[in-house]
C-alpha cells in the first residue's frame, strides 16, 4: 500500500511556497507540482527509469535552485521506503529534510541587485 507526502518548497518567483506531492507505490514513485510531473519506475534487477520532466527542470522553472543530488536523494528514499528500511512516517520525515535543504539552499542563494538580475 502506498503513501503520499506533501512538501512545501520555497518559490523565489512566486514569494511562497510552493506544493509539492510525493506519491510513493512499490512500482513508482511520483513528484508533482502544479501540472508538471516527474515519475521514477521500479524495474525488476534494473535501475530505475525517470520520466516526465525532470525534477531539477520543474523547481529551476519557478526559480528554485536544488542540489544537483536532489533527485536522487528522492530516488533513494522512496528505494529504502520500498525496501521497509523506511516506515510511512520515516520517509515522509526525510522527504521534508529533503525540502529544508532545499528552502535553506534557495535562502542563501545571493541577493545583491547584480545576483537578481541572474535569480
Amino acid at each position: 500500500m502506498g503513501t503520499t507526502v506533501e512538501l512545501d518548497i520555497y518559490s523565489p518567483r512566486w514569494g511562497h511556497n510552493d506544493r509539492y506531492t510525493v506519491i510513493l507505490d512499490d512500482d513508482f514513485m511520483e513528484i508533482s507540482s502544479h501540472q508538471k510531473k516527474t515519475i521514477v519506475t521500479y524495474r525488476q534487477d534494473e535501475d530505475p527509469v525517470w520520466t516526465g520532466q525532470p525534477l531539477e527542470k520543474t523547481m529551476m522553472n519557478d526559480h528554485i535552485y536544488p542540489p544537483a543530488i536532489t533527485q536522487d536523494l528522492f530516488e533513494r528514499a522512496w528505494e529504502a521506503w520500498r525496501n521497509d528500511e523506511l516506515n510511512n512516517q520515516q520517509v515522509e520525515n526525510e522527504l521534508k529534510a529533503i525540502s529544508t535543504w532545499i528552502n535553506e539552499v534557495t535562502n542563501s542563494k545571493p541577493k545583491t541587485e547584480f545576483w537578481n538580475r541572474y535569480f
